[in-house]
């Protein structure tokens, strides 16, 4: 069904409206509009629409309602502050962008254990022992085991979006959530209580004027214990 609409739609922007596919990502077209650019990206069904001048945007909307708001009006979000996936995205400061999660976090911590490793607040996410197994450690009970996989889960949905100072963290506890042992649920404990002292923290991306991408990636051989290895990347636009 994705894949239909985005035929459908790209087809009828490109084709109808007169817009550009982008060569490097097939869901996003831009458009020259009254001397400026006009552009539209989406994922699935959902549109995201900028452009300087309002009325260039409320004409865009309009044809885009004709086409596909016949069986049912589509939802419009205007501004600078949108929210969508448990995100709230804000465009309000010129040149960035910055994504938080803050009520997704507040339910998250609410629904987490509370156990005694899990009360409080902690200064950092992990300690160096975070990839150290235990094979002679006691698996949790089957409750705290479910327990366990849920919160990991709802951690791994977080640090994808707006939380990627989780994510080593998060991706070695998700190598966990089949079955988990007493270390495993303190180490989720230490993640739950930093996100507690930093659940309004943001993910803020801002690039400069020199329109270069620059990659860092690095990695550790046999880290794990089973002797696989780990990689890290991370990118910049110039500043965020």
């Amino acid at each position: 069904a994705a894949l239909l609409f985005w035929e459908n739609l790209s087809s009828f922007l490109i084709n109808d409206l007169g817009f550009k596919l982008n060569k490097y990502d097939q869901c996003v077209v831009n458009k020259v509009i009254n001397d400026k650019q006009c552009t539209i990206i989406w994922h699935v069904d959902n549109l995201k629409l900028s452009h300087v001048d309002r009325d260039v945007l409320e004409g865009v909307v309009a044809t885009l309602e004709e086409k596909y708001g016949k069986e049912a009006p589509l939802s419009v979000t205007r501004g600078k502050i949108h929210d969508y996936l448990g995100m709230t995205i804000d465009f309000s400061k010129r040149g960035k962008v910055r994504f938080s999660m803050v009520d997704y976090v507040e339910n998250l911590l609410e629904e987490a254990p509370k156990d005694g490793c899990f009360v409080g607040t902690a200064a950092t996410l992990a300690a160096n022992h975070l990839f150290r197994i235990s094979n002679k450690a006691t698996k949790i009970n089957k409750e705290d085991a479910e327990k366990f996989h849920q919160c990991t889960a709802q951690l791994l949905y977080l640090s994808k979006r707006a939380r990627p100072d989780m994510q080593t963290a998060v991706a070695f506890l998700c190598t966990r959530v089949k079955r988990p042992d007493i270390h495993d649920w303190k180490k989720l404990g230490r993640a739950i209580r930093y996100l507690r002292g930093t659940f309004d923290l943001a993910l803020t991306l801002e690039g400069d004027s020199s329109g270069i991408l620059k990659w860092w990636i690095d990695a550790s051989f046999a880290v794990h214990h089973d002797m696989r290895s780990h990689t890290g990347i991370t990118m910049s636009m110039g500043k965020g």
